[in-house]
């Protein structure tokens, strides 16, 4: 299949020079307003028919933060979880992720100038390892994109892309502030004819966060990461433009906790983990003419985390873990505008993967063939209708189709309508399928990946002694399937004035052979074996409203709100039937269970909602923001014995969230600001770990540009 493709991958590029073109050099993006993650071709944002939000340049200049993560968590309807999915406003090494219309974090595609960032451990990618510097835009399309970007992008998509300056440029910026945070940037743009380069360099530094000082060790490890970046851009001609990306990110943190051994006497343990992260991304633009642009993209990523542990008392080893993967992508993609009514999108590539690590047995290579086709028709000046198909080779699973089809419609110029359905899907990961992992310090519990275990390997780890008893649940133990969604938006936006617009958006996610693990086996010692499964049904639904008010030409008001609901679909339907019962908090007593008592999936908050009030004088001497965000509590874990959230005891507490940042030109070329983080100073150790209390900042950045 790879073989057959590629013929379509790279005839488009080897006619590059077979037909004249008109101009490219003014083809890159324009405008603050201009999206391309939704469809892959540039489009307003106000054009757009499926839910998508961007965030600008002049959005990050406001609220000067430092990391993804922490400007995700301030936006409407994203979620930012912690890797085990409790939750978390937190960074370092712990990791994090987005949850976007309820979806897990595991199922949300990240990408840095349209290309994946590697480096998913427990299925979550750190959000906290992109820095914010040298960030012109970030586009996040909610719901399924996979006949677009294939698996991963289940829930949706977040898409950071970089700025090039077109000018020459010199830039540098310092902060420090509470919990031993400091965070530096220098970058600088040279411009030579058609040549445009652009380096910038970012470190990154964050003390211990300790909210429980009676207790050994900390709620966050400090740490500290350097990220370096390189661009280049150049026109061979009007019509033909090279660009190139480079990016490396380092990372250390250093660990304290403690332990119980088998004695349940206290062990201490420290050590460090460090990551490594580059990344290499070619593309080649050429324009036959202003209607057909063909794009031939190179990608490369290599991803390392090593974990070194010792006990305090006598320096013995405790723990190691090394993690590798590589990842390398060749894609094609052809644009035909075929008349004013239909455009057309084709597109195909391939993947090599390569994971190697401590907790899987040898090396583990996988490869994917791909192809996509969207078609855009627009039978009216309002009406656009988008439909698009992609197939996916797997050599892991069988194939795998996902369509999609977008409506939009504006019966006025204020009012516009849209509809869109995506399938979306996930592959089973390299983790679900070959992990093969024995933990001794935690109970000796045993994870084997799918492909690791058969109800015949265990019959031999019986005989061997490993296992003294088979359970039931292994009888279903079979090749595990791609989980798959079916996500459905419907939305309205209208613009009352200049000055206040409002939007609307009702979803709906079925999502199905989500991956579980569960015990099919047990030790001699009672420890549990568990494995994969294509088991869980669930669902999530709700609806998000955004309102933007500009006051007059220095004030703006923004606010957002979104309800979810989100659900097992067999546990909903016994509820709804009166098969679920629970205890009591206060006497242990047992009820039958309404589905008011129902809350849903863990690590999923009911309501959200945000309000920014923005301040920018004119010719831009002062800026000023605050941003306040809302989080109604969510579920953690079980505590009656259920299997689900239904008490007060199981849930998060709510909470505000309350930064504020206020910035002032001193001069022609240097600002200095300031802020607050968690005005309200809101803790919660046992479920926000990673979130400090009130953290100040203070900074100061220089800019030179040649006019």
């Amino acid at each position: 299949m790879l073989k057959a493709l590629l013929p379509a991958i790279l005839c488009p590029v080897l006619a590059l020079q077979a037909q004249p073109a008109d101009t490219l050099a003014g083809s890159s993006l324009r405008d603050d307003d201009v999206v391309i993650t939704a469809t892959r071709t540039e489009r307003k944002l106000s054009n757009v028919a499926v839910p998508a939000l961007l965030i600008g340049k002049a959005q990050l200049q406001a609220v000067q933060l430092r990391r993804l993560n922490e400007l995700l968590q301030e936006q409407t309807g994203i979620f930012v979880t912690s890797g085990s999915g409790s939750g978390s406003f937190g960074g370092g090494i712990f990791g994090n992720g987005a949850q976007l219309q309820g979806m897990s974090p595991d199922y949300t595609l990240i990408l840095i100038n349209g290309e994946p960032i590697v480096g998913r451990q427990g299925g979550t990618l750190n959000l906290s390892r992109i820095s914010l510097s040298n960030i012109k835009k970030i586009e996040i399309i909610k719901g399924p994109a996979s006949s677009l970007y294939g698996s991963e992008a289940m829930g949706g998509v977040i898409n950071i892309i970089t700025e090039l300056p077109a000018a020459n440029t010199l830039q540098a910026q310092a902060k420090a502030g509470g919990y031993g945070m400091v965070d530096g940037t220098v970058a600088g743009t040279v411009v030579n004819g058609n040549t445009r380069a652009h380096l910038s360099y970012n470190y990154h530094r964050m003390g211990a966060i300790d909210h429980q000082p009676e207790l050994f060790g900390n709620q966050q490890d400090p740490f500290f990461s350097h990220t370096g970046q390189a661009q280049v851009s150049h026109l061979f001609s009007n019509k033909t433009r090279l660009l190139l990306y480079a990016r490396f990110y380092q990372e250390r943190s250093d660990n304290v906790y403690e332990v119980a051994d088998e004695n349940l006497n206290p062990v201490r343990i420290s050590g460090n983990t460090r990551l490594h992260d580059a990344n290499l991304n070619a593309s080649l633009v050429h324009q036959f003419s202003q209607k057909l642009t063909t794009t031939l993209r190179l990608y490369g990523t290599a991803y390392r985390s090593r974990q070194q542990l010792f006990q305090q008392k006598d320096g013995q080893p405790y723990y190691s873990d090394d993690f590798r993967q590589q990842f390398y992508r060749l894609e094609n993609q052809t644009d035909w505008k075929l008349s004013d009514a239909h455009q057309l999108t084709l597109g195909a590539g391939a993947v090599y993967e390569q994971l190697n690590t401590t907790r899987y047995t040898g090396v583990r290579t996988n490869t994917i063939a791909y192809a996509f086709a969207q078609h855009e028709w627009r039978p009216a000046s309002r009406v656009s209708v988008i439909s698009g198909l992609r197939y996916d080779n797997n050599q892991v699973y069988a194939s795998r189709l996902s369509p999609k089809l977008a409506l939009r419609y504006a019966p006025t110029q204020r009012l516009k309508l849209t509809a869109s359905y995506g399938a979306g899907f996930k592959a089973p990961d390299f983790r679900q399928l070959y992990l093969s992992f024995i933990n001794n310090a935690s109970g000796g519990y045993t994870l084997f990946g799918a492909n690791e275990i058969s109800m015949q390997r265990l019959t031999d780890l019986q005989q061997q002694g490993f296992v003294a008893q088979i359970l039931p649940r292994a009888s279903d133990l079979a090749e595990l399937k791609p989980e798959i969604s079916h996500g459905f938006n419907a939305g309205a936006s209208y613009q009352f004035s200049q000055r206040f617009s409002a939007d609307v958006n009702l979803f709906y996610n079925d999502i199905s052979n989500q991956i579980m693990f569960d015990v099919v086996a047990l030790r001699p010692t009672g420890s549990q074996v568990f494995s994969y499964f294509n088991v869980a049904r669930s669902f999530t639904t709700g609806a998000e409203w955004n309102l933007r008010y500009q006051l007059n030409e220095r004030w703006q008001l923004t606010g957002g709100y979104q309800w979810l609901f989100a659900a097992d679909k067999d546990v909903y339907r016994r509820v709804r039937k009166g098969e679920v019962f629970g205890r009591r908090e206060s006497d242990g007593a047992v009820y039958q269970l309404r589905l008011s008592d129902y809350a849903g999936l863990p690590g999923r908050s009911r309501h959200m909602a945000n309000a920014k009030l923005q301040y920018q004088a004119r010719a831009d001497k002062w800026q000023a923001s605050v941003r306040a965000v809302y989080r109604s509590s969510w579920g953690t874990f079980d505590r009656d014995g259920n299997a689900i959230i239904n008490r007060a005891d199981e849930m998060a507490r709510g909470f505000v969230m309350l930064n504020c940042t206020v910035g002032v030109k001193l001069g022609a070329r240097w600002r200095a600001m300031a802020g607050a983080e968690n005005l309200l100073n809101h803790r919660d150790p046992n479920n926000l770990a990673n979130l400090p209390g009130i953290t100040g900042f203070v900074g100061l950045s220089y800019e030179w540009k040649k006019q």
